[in-house]
């Protein structure tokens, strides 16, 4: 008389290796496709760190303080698919304050508001390639929509480079 159990046990027995074998095969190419934010030193490409991103609208935030004024700035960007991949663009830009290097008007497309005691910029600018310097004083930081915070300067002292790989196209 045969037993089931001990031949489903016998094969799993057999089985488990090979599965293992396959997941560990498989399992990084599935994980290389999640959508992803990619920081890397500019000009030597090291890598500081991969974050995961919304992959229906990968985007995120880069806060700041103004060298100058010491005021609040946040530069809100959106990554998009174009024929040279992924590229950032420059959506909006919070900031208080006038002069050294703030808007004071919008340009063509732009609109430039009133937002509380500050201002708002609206723009669609391509960012390419997204390079940020995380000057110690400015506090740079990258906020993703879950409101995860990255000192950028806690990862490199040096230009870093931010880009978003194996997002899907939109259908």
């Amino acid at each position: 008389m045969r037993c089931p159990k001990r031949h489903a046990r016998w094969a799993a027995a057999l089985m488990a290796p090979l599965l293992t074998s396959l997941l560990s095969t498989l399992a990084p190419s599935l994980a290389a496709q999640a959508c992803e934010l990619v920081l890397t030193e500019h000009r030597s490409g090291r890598p500081l760190t991969r974050l995961p991103l919304n992959s229906a609208r990968p985007a995120a935030d880069v806060a700041f303080t103004h060298s100058v004024l010491g005021t609040p700035v946040l530069d809100r960007y959106v990554w998009r698919p174009g024929p040279q991949g992924w590229r950032a663009h420059l959506v909006e830009e919070r900031f208080e304050g006038e002069g050294y290097g703030l808007p004071s008007a919008a340009a063509p497309g732009e609109r430039l508001l009133r937002d509380g005691s500050g201002w708002r910029l609206q723009l669609d600018r391509v960012v390419d390639p997204l390079v940020i310097l995380p000057l110690p004083a400015q506090s740079m930081r990258l906020v993703l929509a879950e409101q995860r915070v990255i000192l950028l300067g806690q990862l490199s002292l040096k230009s870093i480079q931010i880009r978003a790989e194996n997002c899907p196209l939109p259908r």
